[in-house]
């Protein structure tokens, strides 16, 4: 089912909502991945159903059906505008349903919530964060400068494949022999096929996505922002050991040390 939501620009979204048969106090909000959409997670909501556990998820700005613009989260101050949203889906679970709940990220999603957690932290019980990534900053600024400089040339909410290349150009660089394009994303092929076929999935992003997205890295992972994070929180992360965006696990252990550090 769905339910209207209202985010604090004062635009309307749907929030795609899988409830369990029983009656339950538990629930698990949603933040997808680049260029795909939440209807994705039907089966991982359902299996959650099945544990009695509430799912709620929403598209971020820019992707799924009723996107304004497939790959641009918006002209201006795109990043905070998804992380505003998911404090409004946050705030709609708490006030709604009367629970706290555990906000699960997926690769960019996890990257939203990470930064969700910075901001907004003591509104959750739990964070989990899969498909992620930590780094130091040289590279987000060098990716800025790079995204700033095809938006002089392009504009902002024309896609940019050069920029995408730049970002996943690596991604398939272990996989022999390589099938198809997207072959990274799991090993089950099946999966693959089906996010091929998804006009809602593999699009290329503007450079204003670019710029939005490099700068909430930059921002999320400094030392500051790391201890904003409730030293109380409890917090998973999981991920594939083949997978190229935590950079085949060093990505993951990183970000653990970070968080250590800064006081989780």
């Amino acid at each position: 089912m769905k339910q209207r939501v209202l985010a604090k620009d004062g635009k309307n979204f749907d929030l795609h909502v899988w409830f369990p048969d029983t009656a339950c106090n538990k629930a698990i909000i949603l933040s997808h991945g680049m260029a795909e959409h939440i209807e994705r997670y039907d089966s991982f909501a359902k299996a959650c159903n099945k544990q009695g556990i509430a799912v709620f998820g929403a598209n971020h700005r820019g992707h799924g059906p009723n996107a304004e613009r497939l790959g641009h989260f918006a002209d201006i101050n795109g990043w905070q505008l998804v992380l505003d949203d998911l404090d409004s889906v946050i705030d709609f679970v708490n006030e709604e349903y009367e629970v706290k709940p555990v906000l699960l990220g997926h690769s960019m999603g996890s990257f939203a919530a990470r930064h969700y957690a910075v901001q907004n932290g003591t509104k959750l019980s739990a964070l989990v964060l899969c498909g992620s990534n930590h780094q130091g900053v040289l590279m987000f600024r060098l990716g800025l400068i790079a995204a700033k400089l095809v938006k002089v040339f392009t504009g902002g909410s024309t896609p940019s494949p050069f920029l995408e290349k730049l970002s996943f150009g690596n991604y398939n660089s272990k996989i022999k022999p390589l099938r198809t394009e997207q072959d990274w994303l799991c090993r089950d092929e099946s999966i693959v096929d089906a996010y091929i076929a998804d006009p809602y999935c593999g699009f290329t992003p503007t450079p204003q996505f670019w710029i939005d997205l490099l700068q909430g890295l930059t921002d999320m992972s400094s030392a500051e922002a790391f201890a904003r994070i409730p030293a109380d929180l409890p917090i998973m992360i999981i991920s594939g050991d083949s997978d190229p965006v935590n950079n085949y696990g060093k990505g993951i252990t990183a970000l653990e040390n970070a968080l250590r550090e800064g006081g989780v």
